[in-house]
């Protein structure tokens, strides 16, 4: 697993310096919080299984507060307590959760299993903004500049989910015994945060609430398991990280180009900034699932995993999901992006570096749709919360 997710890490990290060397992110601080987060996420991954790799990642997550912090201005260090706060909790409660199961006082059946399990759950649904404790994640959406948010989903919130592939392989009981409340929370986050993304104006908080529902469908293949759940989670997840970068990075560059935040009420983009424009359609092909893209791949054998093992009912619910994820994103491209511009022209064009980056991982995702294989990986036990349970009944 690490083979693939090292690597992308560090694209993304490229990216991102590249992206805010052209666009201003933040300042020094930024930069330095920036390189913090990431090598820390790298570090941990390359530990291994250990107690130093799960200090360096829970390092990792407090660290990234001060990428939102560092913005400056009351909005961020609002949204920079919110996520602070959830993290901090996050990080105690699977904290107990894998001191549980690892003293061998948690078992399936047992009421210390039960314990070990609804913690975990919480600690995680704090850690990615699942429904109903979603609240900082829009708020660092719209505090924070473009690619803060898209660091934060793209390195941290995906480390923090191939944790979760790697301990449905050490420890299965852990999803199986306890599916229902696991599906519960996925269908919760996968239809609640579609509908928060269409009630919104304003598009980064719109792509933070699409972020939350795109989880809940990989959280429900991961339950599922099996061969299509668990390789749908897998490559859902990268096309995920990918994604993100894309889409609040043509985002940022059209802030950047109005000077001001973007929303429904923006029209006819396209005109004044084509890369952009077409990198963020790109980018929402792959983020929704439509054919050649990566998150095609990863979509089709999630639906596949839940027509095998959850039936009518479930596939209807994904299917609902996907309509509304559609929905949301056809209007953000036709009301913002396309048709005759209504903004004034500032002069400005997006620079060579930024559009590069942009369609580079717009292309990426088209590229590896086609030749998903080269991604796949066995995933092994490499967090240290796996590595208390591997022994777990």
């Amino acid at each position: 697993m690490d083979t693939v997710l090292i690597p992308l890490f560090l694209c993304i990290a490229l990216g991102v310096g590249l992206y805010a060397w052209a666009i201003p992110q933040g300042g020094p601080r930024w930069w330095g919080f920036a390189a913090a987060t990431v090598a820390l996420v790298v570090v941990s991954r390359l530990a291994g299984p250990s107690g130093t790799a799960s200090v360096l990642a829970d390092l990792a997550e407090l660290v990234a507060v001060g990428l939102i912090w560092s913005q400056g201005t009351p909005q961020a260090e609002a949204a920079a307590r919110k996520y602070l706060t959830a993290i901090a909790l996050g990080i105690v409660l699977t904290r107990l959760s894998g001191a549980l199961i690892g003293a061998g006082a948690a078992t399936p059946d047992g009421p210390a299993g039960k314990i070990a399990v609804a913690l975990l759950i919480v600690g995680f649904a704090l850690k990615l903004a699942l429904v109903p404790v979603y609240s900082w994640l829009p708020a660092v959406a719209r505090a924070a500049s473009a690619m803060t948010t898209a660091l934060i989903i793209g390195v941290i919130d995906v480390s923090s989910f191939c944790d979760l592939i790697t301990l449905r392989t050490a420890a299965p009981w852990v999803f199986e015994n306890f599916s229902a409340v696991w599906i519960a929370v996925a269908v919760v986050s996968l239809i609640g945060a579609a509908l928060l993304a269409l009630a919104q104006t304003e598009l980064k908080p719109m792509l933070a609430f699409s972020s939350i529902d795109d989880i809940g469908y990989l959280l429900l293949g991961l339950v599922l398991g099996g061969p299509n759940g668990m390789t749908g989670a897998w490559f859902g997840i990268l096309s995920h990280g990918i994604a993100k970068v894309v889409l609040f990075g043509s985002v940022g560059a059209a802030e950047w180009y109005l000077g001001r935040p973007v929303s429904l009420n923006t029209r006819g983009l396209a005109s004044r900034l084509p890369v952009a424009s077409a990198a963020f359609m790109l980018g929402a092909l792959g983020f929704i699932g439509i054919p050649p893209t990566l998150g095609f791949v990863g979509h089709w054998r999630l639906y596949l995993a839940g027509a095998e093992l959850g039936g009518p009912l479930l596939v209807a619910v994904l299917c609902a999901a996907s309509a509304m994820a559609v929905l949301c994103y056809a209007r953000a491209i036709h009301r913002t992006w396309l048709g005759p511009a209504d903004i004034a022209d500032t002069g400005r064009s997006l620079p060579v570096t930024g559009a590069v980056v942009l369609l580079t991982f717009a292309l990426a995702s088209v590229f590896f749709g086609f030749v998903p294989d080269v991604l796949r990986t066995a995933p092994p036990p490499t967090h240290a919360l796996a590595s208390l349970v591997r022994s777990t009944p």
